[in-house]
This record gives C-alpha cells, sequence and structure tokens, in this order.
C-alpha cells in the first residue's frame, strides 16, 4: 500500500510539473558526487548483519520547476552505487546441498562487499532561504525510486573453513592438516534482490549564481523501505546513503 501511494504521489508530481513549467522557470543541469551507502538488518540473519558503509559514486540529470519565490519541485535522475561490506570473520552460504540442512552457514575470515548498482529518480519539494542575493540555503524531501542495474558480491581472502561460528570444527582438510582456501570471487547476485527500490530522502544544500546558472552543493540521506532481498532467507536487508554532491544548473 505505501508503495503504491509513492508511486501515484511520483506520477501526479510529474504530470503537474509540464504545466507548472509554463508559467514559471525551469532549470536544468548535471550533478555528481560521493555516495555513502550502507546495507542494514532488519533481523538476526549470519548473512545480513553487521554490515558497514562503503564508497561509490553517483551522478545524473538535475530539474527544477520554481513553484514560486520560495518553493521548487526538483527530479534527479542518477547513477547510484549502492551497498555496503563486511571483513574479518563471518557466516557464508553453505554450497553442499547435502549438509545444508544441519549446517546452513559455514565461517571464515575474508573481505566480503555488495556492491548493488541502480538507476534512481529522487523527487522532492524544495524550499529555499536567500542568504544574499547570490546565494541561497535549501532544504529538500521527497520519495525516490530506485531500479537495479547490476548487483554483485565481492569476496576477497583466504581462510579455513569452520562449520561453527566458535571456530573449533575445521572443515577443510586435506589429510591431517588444516588449510586456508582461497575465497576471491565476482559473484552474480542479481536474481536474488528485488528490481524495485521505493524510499524516502531529503537533506540540505547551497545554490550559489555563477555565470548564466547556478552552483549547488547538496548533502542528503536516503532509506529504502523495500527489503532488497527476495528470499528471507538471505536476511531482510534495507539499504540507506549519504550523498555528497556538487551540480550545476541553468535556467531555460
Amino acid at each position: 500500500m505505501l508503495h503504491r501511494f509513492v508511486c501515484i504521489a511520483c506520477l501526479s508530481a510529474l504530470l503537474a510539473a509540464p504545466s507548472m513549467a509554463q508559467e514559471s522557470r525551469l532549470s536544468v543541469g548535471i550533478t555528481g558526487g560521493l555516495n555513502i551507502p550502507k546495507l542494514s538488518a532488519s533481523d538476526d540473519n549470519e548473512l545480513s548483519r553487521d554490515y558497514s558503509s562503503r564508497t561509490g559514486e553517483a551522478f545524473g540529470l538535475t530539474a527544477s520547476y520554481s513553484l514560486g519565490k520560495n518553493l521548487a519541485i526538483r527530479a534527479d535522475l542518477l547513477y547510484s552505487s549502492e551497498g555496503g561490506k563486511r571483513n574479518g570473520f563471518q557466516a557464508m552460504p553453505n554450497p553442499d546441498p547435502a549438509t545444508q540442512g544441519m549446517m546452513p552457514y559455514l565461517y571464515a575470515t575474508f573481505d566480503n562487499e555488495s556492491v548493488l548498482n541502480y538507476l534512481e529518480l529522487p523527487l522532492m519539494v524544495q524550499y529555499s532561504y536567500p542568504v544574499s542575493t547570490s546565494l541561497r540555503l535549501y532544504v529538500q524531501a521527497g520519495p525516490y525510486a530506485g531500479y537495479l542495474l547490476n548487483a554483485k558480491q565481492k569476496t576477497r581472502g583466504s581462510s579455513i573453513i569452520y562449520a561453527d561460528r566458535t571456530q573449533q570444527i575445521p572443515i577443510s582438510v586435506v589429510g591431517e592438516t588444516v588449510i586456508a582456501v582461497p575465497l576471491d570471487a565476482n559473484t552474480d547476485i542479481e536474481d536474488q534482490i528485488h528490481s524495485l527500490n521505493i524510499g524516502l530522502t531529503g537533506g540540505l544544500g547551497l545554490g550559489m549564481d555563477m555565470g548564466p546558472g547556478e552552483i549547488m552543493l547538496d548533502i542528503r540521506g536516503a532509506y529504502g523501505l523495500t527489503r532488497i532481498q527476495k528470499d528471507a532467507a538471505n536476511g531482510k536487508s534495507h539499504i540507506g546513503n549519504l550523498l555528497l554532491a556538487l551540480g550545476y544548473t541553468i535556467p531555460l
């Protein structure tokens, strides 16, 4: 129900934008910067908990429609690299179907990074406060929709494999020797992740007149309302991010 409401709100604003542009100023431009995403688990699943932030990039197009002296609607179309990372001793899925029932997880020490790349459409209401004749402070908030472009799980390192979290039962054994197994891999996990992610975004920024247009500095956060995993056995995670972006727009 919430997803349907957000989609209807986005569609209504987009349909209204052309008529507003006829009587108010339209600005278009580019924006991009540093993305700091994180996966947040809403359960205690061994595979999805304890992720920390990674860094990625976000860049694309931006447009705004002025609704008056201080109010505007802003829409971006962004490539956004998101996900999270988890390094150190951790669980991984047991690849052996014969023992999965008794041991759904195995344990090892390695670097693990989830890279989820989206095409995102944030749609925000923006309120501006003029600081001077050429500088304004603005706050903005609204919904966003993200479409998954690709998803990979990148693992690096080598480790002894254990059957238990207490590291008492090593299973990477050759003869009587316990060995470290290489764990380097780039695994496509796109079929495990929902294609659509709906969420909320908002933040503040500065706009400064320069030349024919305006330079914008954005600081905003976002949180996805959609659980990203298709199968709850892989966890129940939501994705969020902090975006620091610089942009430039010109009026049309």
